[in-house]
């Protein structure tokens, strides 16, 4: 076991005692499992990258082909034109 002593904003706290509410009120077993989660999730997503690289690199080439070409409308000229 190793102890780390960290601070929290008063936003981050409140959520991590909501979340320890699940575990007995142990705020260190929830932010171990947070942190557990978080690697789970980065590597989900590192798998989802890999089997779909290919059609994730085609998306990208045809976004920067469809700029350059000028077939795509920048967020500025879209609120421009609705008045947002």
């Amino acid at each position: 076991m190793v102890r780390r002593q960290i601070d929290l904003d008063e936003e981050a706290d409140q959520i991590l005692e909501e979340l320890a509410q699940n575990y007995e009120g142990d705020r260190s077993k929830a932010l171990a499992e947070l942190v557990r989660a978080h690697k789970g999730i980065e590597s989900f997503v590192e798998e989802c990258e890999k089997a779909h690289s290919a059609s994730l690199q085609a998306q990208l080439e045809r976004s920067k082909r469809d700029f350059q070409e000028g077939k795509v409308t920048t967020w500025d000229e879209v609120k421009r034109r609705y008045n947002l």
